[in-house]
């Protein structure tokens, strides 16, 4: 059975193709168009890259799909070519169903926050899902309780204010502080990074600003406007360039401590309504990986699972198990291996060599015959290397075959690679990449972080070891590598291990600032030329930059 799931909101659009409860591919709209999130493509958004793409790497055509999903909460465009036949689900569910049915849990609790979802009328207005719990199981997903905020209609649906959503709140003060994307939105991902630079001044103003009871959280619209006000005014009086950077620092701080207290508190009401062990999350707000570590720690639930695709990408996969699951009813069983985020196609040698012949004059090759071992002496000379293997992963977050990989142990490594390849804010930190049998040598964590979704502290004998890598609050964006899902990435680190005596990479996204990840061999290329990057690994081929010998 073939069921192609279709996601998105106004933003973040993806498609998946699953065969018989199996992921076979999924990919995000931006990485083919080139466009970040895939935000303001206008009528382009109707070509549906993404699901030829999914299709065509199956061996498939449309007339071969039993069943199209898609989440009621995407823009009716990106579905267009399959209007007559598009199943619809609401947008939490979406959400809910993409991190249960790739999670190793038979039973779990399911929380899905994000800044707005599905809508429904209520006495004339409109409201939205900020909120939602559920249990599942075997059987699937029942609600437990969905929260929805009322909506202000606006001329463009991106900037809809919704009450009572956390993630609005959040996205609200990342704006307020400056951060936005090219395309206007906000970039939360920002003020989770300038967090720890902030101090608590603006803790106790921003509590006055929301209510927190009984696993609900309420927002006005009027508290919004206050909130909103508050910022504006502390950044005017803020009297030069530095005493507004440090309100806006402390505002990031602000927003992320009441983000961490409220989730938490959600989730312990969530376990007592439930007695669940395992929990599931979903929605933009499970990107916040500080806040998801948090919850590791400090509520009674012992495993947690986070979906690499939270945010609104994330839904195509959700829309299309719950096909399978919900919809044509089959019983769910967890997979004995852990979910592989690397769901994009693979690039054969002959696309290699012919993105590299259409830049022959600017480029010297080699190939050598041990590589990992010949990358490994070049990142622990100093090289920053792109690195590009095999299936691109899914989600926000490079896990290790679109990544740009670095030596952690040069504390200059990050202003180094901030500056001069991704061109962007210098506080922005970097992840750490360790192997899974060394992690506890590095971090105060034994449980595997293979998404990159849960922020460790660096163990303080080791700060020093791995600088590059470990934020101004000790802490870490730590990815686990497992050999069950990355072998070429673990024999890397080995690698690097037996030159450096160091199990850990610097691990970003290959991709310059305000671009999506790269998908092909051209635009590793094309990023790597244009880059201050050292080297570029395509497949089993090590490129330099300069004429050809």
């Amino acid at each position: 059975m073939r069921i192609l799931g279709l996601g998105g909101s106004h933003h973040d659009f993806c498609a998946c193709l699953i065969e018989d409860g199996r992921v076979v591919s999924a990919i995000e709209e931006e990485r083919l168009t080139r466009k970040k999130i895939a935000f303001g493509l206008g009528p382009r958004l109707q070509r549906c890259l993404s699901a030829d793409y999914v299709l065509s790497e199956a061996g498939v055509g449309i007339d071969d799909v039993d069943l199209v999903v898609a989440n009621d909460f995407v823009n009716p465009v990106f579905t267009l070519r399959f209007r007559d036949r598009v199943d619809w689900i609401g947008h939490h569910l979406s959400h809910a169903a993409s991190t249960f049915y790739t999670s190793p849990f038979e039973r779990a609790a399911v929380l899905v926050m994000d800044g707005r979802g599905s809508t429904v009328a209520r006495n004339g207005e409109l409201y939205g899902e900020t909120i939602s719990f559920y249990t599942a199981g075997p059987d699937g997903l029942q609600v437990v309780r969905g929260l929805h905020g009322r909506v202000t209609l606006t001329d463009r649906r991106s900037e809809d204010p919704y009450e009572d959503s956390v993630g609005w709140m959040y996205e609200a003060v990342s704006k307020a502080i400056g951060f936005l994307t090219s395309g206007g939105m906000g970039a939360p991902g920002k003020t989770m990074g300038l967090a720890p630079y902030g101090t608590p001044r603006y803790v106790q103003a921003l509590g006055e600003f929301y209510v927190l009871r009984d696993g609900e959280f309420r927002q006005s619209t009027s508290q919004q406007i206050a909130l909103r006000t508050l910022i504006e005014r502390e950044l005017a009086r803020a009297g030069t360039p530095a005493a507004r950077d440090e309100v806006r620092a402390d505002f990031a701080y602000a927003v992320q401590e009441h983000t961490e207290r409220i989730v938490i508190a959600l989730v312990r009401w969530l376990h007592e309504k439930t007695g669940a062990r395992d929990l599931c999350l979903a929605g933009g707000v499970a990107l916040n990986s500080v806040a998801n570590y948090k919850l590791l720690e400090q509520t009674p639930f012992e495993r947690i699972h986070v979906v690499p695709a939270a945010g609104d990408q994330g839904t195509a996969l959700g829309a299309a198990l719950h096909g399978y699951y919900g919809l044509a009813g089959n019983s769910w069983k967890p997979a004995p291996e852990p979910f592989s985020p690397y769901l994009g196609r693979t690039y054969g040698a002959a696309e290699i060599d012919a993105a590299i012949e259409a830049e022959q004059d600017r480029l010297q090759t080699v190939r050598p015959d041990d590589l990992h071992g010949h990358v490994a002496k070049e990142l622990a000379s100093g090289a920053i290397v792109g690195w590009f293997q095999g299936r691109s992963e899914i989600g926000p977050r490079a896990l290790g075959n679109r990544s740009i990989l670095a030596d952690p142990r040069a504390a200059e490594m990050k202003d180094r690679i901030n500056a001069k390849v991704k061109h962007r804010e210098a506080f922005r930190p970097f992840a750490p990449v360790v192997l899974h049998e060394r992690q506890e040598e590095f971090f105060t964590t034994a449980v595997p972080t293979p998404y990159m979704l849960m922020v460790p502290d660096v163990r303080e004998d080791r700060r020093d070891v791995i600088p590059a890598v470990t934020h101004v609050d000790g802490s870490a964006r730590m990815q686990t590598a497992l050999p069950e899902l990355n072998p070429g990435l673990c024999e890397l680190l080995r690698a690097f291990d037996r030159i450096t005596g160091v199990p850990v990479l610097l691990n970003t996204s290959f991709n310059d600032n305000e671009e999506p990840i790269v998908e092909t061999p051209q635009d590793a290329v094309r990023c790597f030329l244009k880059t201050e990057l050292d080297l570029l690994v395509l497949g089993d081929v090590v490129l330099r930059k300069g004429p050809k010998a």
